[in-house]
């Protein structure tokens, strides 16, 4: 066989092996189904991961930072982070860190949001909540990226044993993901191995939305 030959049959092995890949590509990635990682859900009262659950939080009314009504409604379609403590608690510095990386991940993203629940309403007044809060979204580009919500203390500890199945916050604080449509899709401790959990799990969550709003708008499309 003389060079030449050679050489266009090394070229033409060469097409097919470039080419095989792109076509399984094309063919898998733009005409198969996509199934993407997700996260679990849960209930309150247990630790168990379900693939589905019906269990959607209950409403609430409480007052936020700047003593305004804020309802569970607000955070329709947002994915948001519910941590659960008091501006006096001794670890106070220590959960404020973990949010705040959690929020300056996020801080370009406007449906993402952090929720505080004041664990000491009494004590957590918007006098005292206000500045906390003003100081730690200095460098968000979107207003109403962190809440902190306070309110009457009996009502306070009722939704938070009845909504989110938490009891006794007294040894240390956790955190909960929640999903665009209420439920309940982390659980957390105060850890950094839980902060990296609970950074990745509202990635895939986001994933999540962004891909229902993609496929609510070409169905949208179709019937047009």
């Amino acid at each position: 066989m003389s060079n030449s030959n050679k050489w266009k049959k090394y070229i033409g092995l060469a097409g097919i092996l470039f080419l095989f890949p792109l076509v399984w590509l094309l063919f898998f990635g733009v005409g198969g189904k996509h199934n993407f990682k997700t996260c679990p859900y849960f209930e309150p009262g247990s630790l168990s991961p379900l693939e589905y659950s019906d269990y959607n939080l209950p409403p609430f009314v409480f007052k936020d930072q700047n003593g305004h009504a804020f309802a569970l409604d607000s955070l329709q379609g947002k994915v948001w982070v519910a941590a659960f403590y008091s501006l006096n608690d001794p670890f106070v510095s220590n959960i404020t860190q973990r949010l705040l990386d959690i929020n300056f991940r996020y801080r370009n993203e406007p449906d993402i949001v952090i929720v505080s629940f004041s664990t000491d309403c009494a004590h957590d007044t918007p006098v005292i909540t206000k500045p906390y809060i003003e100081q730690n979204v200095r460098y968000n580009q979107f207003p109403g990226k962190w809440i902190y919500l306070t309110g009457d203390q009996g009502a306070m500890q009722s939704y938070l044993r009845n909504g989110f199945g938490i009891v006794d916050l007294k040894n240390e604080p956790i955190f909960r993901l929640i999903g665009p449509d209420a439920k309940i899709r982390g659980l957390y401790g105060n850890t950094e191995y839980h902060l990296k959990d609970a950074k990745e799990d509202i990635a895939l969550l986001k994933k999540e939305m962004d891909l229902k709003k993609y496929n609510e708008k070409k169905a949208s499309e179709g019937v047009q």
